[in-house]
Order: structure tokens, then C-alpha cells, then sequence
């Protein structure tokens, strides 16, 4: 089992060419008139408020100290599929939002330290790229990756009424690793196509012990899920509420007993967290790719060099 630690983002790891904070449509907070109904963002805070009562150019407290006032709403363009983000109220959430642009190309420039492995979910457009240069100031990049997300029609029919291959995730995988590396990150598109992304993992490469002797084992389970909320009501109707589709991933790893407690340490570490998991790196489980969270990860003493991990990741909606 494969997966991605990811780096940590700050203000300073975004780098000229990234998505702006405010991003397009976007507005900085500023004590004034705001009625309601009105959306600003607070980049120190990198979340959306909207208004609930008219405020004026009395009212100067900020949205985040002003909370009868304000809603925090969601994460700021730029941070839409960086998330986890932290709240305004502190909490930790990962939110089942799309970065979405039809006027220009996406792009994250990213400052990175040793990141070898890039994962993109919920794309749309054209092609996906990922280059690495080596410092913040290198004219060139030392690797270009690229793919494309949807299948160019090979005539009219197939324009018309053919069923394309789609690939909306992609795991990228080793990128050369710097101290102080540039990586950017592109969903591409043309005229006024649209592009858009759902969720971007920066980061290190890892891998429970196992992968190593025998890996995944056969029986490998993926289960389309779709984020929903009903609610009937006594006359018969039903309020149906959609969220996002995503799936669920369980299976079965084999390892080394010797390699068991390190194994405990990694599973320990990644448990309720949002990760990006790749079950193998094999050719034809590219699209096993999940942005989840491990739930459940088993593990039995089969015999003295044996051990078995049943794992339970709960994807996220992506």
C-alpha cells in the first residue's frame, strides 16, 4: 500500500503563478458597508465569510471576531483542493468543493522540500502537467510529466455519442527531490473549455513494509459510494441532498513479521487522517486511486514470519 505524506503548505509555498488570494471574484474583507448576503475572504485565514447582518463603516472588528455577523462559509479559491483546512472556529474539515475555470488554465507554483510524488483528483479539461524545477529561480524545468483527461474523439460519432476514457485522477511518481524545488502543477484547457480540479496532494512517497512481499493482496475491493442526505417527510415526499460521489477501498496486505511494528507506527500516524492511498503502483490500478481516510487496519500474527493487514479506507468525496 502506497501512499502520500503530505507536505505542508504556508503563505510562502505559493509562488508567482499560482492561483491569487483573493482569487477571481474574490474580495478582501475591509471595515465598511457589507450587506447582506455579501461574500469577503480573509487570506490570513484563507476562508470565505458571508453576511448575515448589514454591517457598516462603524462595525471593525473582523468576520472571524464578528461571528454573530458573519458565516464562515467555505475555504478561498486557492485553497479549495489543498484541503484539510482549518476553520475559523479551529476545527479541521475537508470540504467537497471544485476549483473550476473556464478564462484560463489552473495553476499551482508550488515551493517544495523533497517532494517526489504529486496526486490530482476531480480533474476536467484537457491534460494535466506537473514540472519540476529545481529552485524557485531556474528558468527550466528538469521534468515535465503530462497526460491527457479526456480522450480526443477520433471523428464526429465518436465526438457526438462516443464513450470517451476519462481519467479524473492521476498519481505522478518519482519526481526528482530538491531542497528548495519549484513544482507547478497545471490543468490545461482551451478557449473557453473548462478546467477544473478537486483535490491536489504534494509530498513524499511512502509505503506500509509489505508492499514489498506480496503487496495488495488479490481481493482488492473498490465500492462507488455517493454523499448523500434524504429526508421524507409525512406526506410522502423526500428531499434528496448530493455531495459528491467517491469510493471506499478494503483489502489485504502481507508482510514480513519483522517489519510489523513499523508498520503499527505508519498506520497509527495515518488513521483519520485525509490521505491519498494507492493500493499499487502496477500498471491497470491507476484509477484506484482514493483520497480517504483510514478507518480500520487489522493486524494479525499469521504465523512467525507472517503478517496480515486488513485495512478500511473511507474515501472522501472527490
Amino acid at each position: 500500500m502506497y501512499y502520500i505524506e503530505k507536505i505542508p503548505l504556508t503563505d510562502a509555498s505559493f509562488l508567482a503563478g499560482s492561483i491569487g488570494e483573493p482569487g477571481p471574484g474574490e474580495t478582501a474583507w475591509a471595515a465598511g458597508t457589507h450587506a447582506v448576503g455579501a461574500e469577503v475572504i480573509r487570506p490570513g485565514l484563507h476562508r470565505v465569510f458571508r453576511c448575515a447582518v448589514a454591517r457598516t463603516g462603524a462595525n471593525t472588528d473582523p468576520p472571524e471576531v464578528d461571528t454573530a455577523s458573519w458565516n464562515d462559509m467555505r475555504s478561498t479559491k486557492r485553497w479549495i483542493p489543498l484541503g484539510p483546512i482549518t476553520r475559523a472556529d479551529g476545527k479541521l474539515v475537508h470540504e467537497n468543493r471544485v476549483l473550476q475555470r473556464t478564462d484560463a488554465d489552473i495553476e499551482y507554483h508550488l515551493q517544495m522540500r523533497y517532494a517526489n510524488a504529486v496526486a490530482i483528483f476531480g480533474m476536467a479539461g484537457a491534460s494535466w502537467v506537473v514540472e519540476v524545477y529545481p529552485t524557485t529561480t531556474s528558468p527550466s524545468p528538469v521534468v515535465i510529466r503530462t497526460g491527457t483527461i479526456k480522450a480526443p474523439a477520433y471523428g464526429y460519432w465518436d465526438y457526438a455519442y462516443g464513450q470517451r476514457r476519462l481519467r479524473d485522477r492521476v498519481l505522478v511518481t518519482d519526481l526528482p527531490i530538491y531542497p528548495a524545488a519549484k513544482v507547478v502543477v497545471k490543468i490545461t484547457g482551451s478557449g473557453s473549455q473548462l478546467r477544473a480540479v478537486r483535490q491536489i496532494e504534494v509530498g513524499k512517497l511512502r509505503f506500509l513494509p509489505g508492499v514489498n512481499w506480496g503487496g495488495v493482496q488479490a481481493g482488492l475491493r473498490r465500492s462507488p459510494r455517493a454523499y448523500s442526505y434524504r429526508k421524507e417527510e409525512s406526506d410522502g415526499s423526500s428531499t434528496t441532498l448530493l455531495y459528491g460521489s467517491t469510493y471506499d477501498m478494503a483489502g489485504q496486505i502481507k508482510l514480513d513479521g519483522k517489519g510489523e511494528d513499523d508498520a503499527l507506527v505508519q498506520l497509527r500516524g495515518l488513521l483519520g487522517k485525509g490521505v491519498a492511498f494507492a493500493p499499487t503502483l502496477a500498471q491497470g490500478f491507476e484509477q484506484s486511486l482514493v483520497f480517504g481516510t483510514l478507518e480500520t487496519a487489522d493486524t494479525v500474527r499469521d504465523s512467525r514470519p507472517l503478517t496480515t493487514i486488513d485495512f478500511q479506507i473511507r474515501g472522501l468525496p472527490t
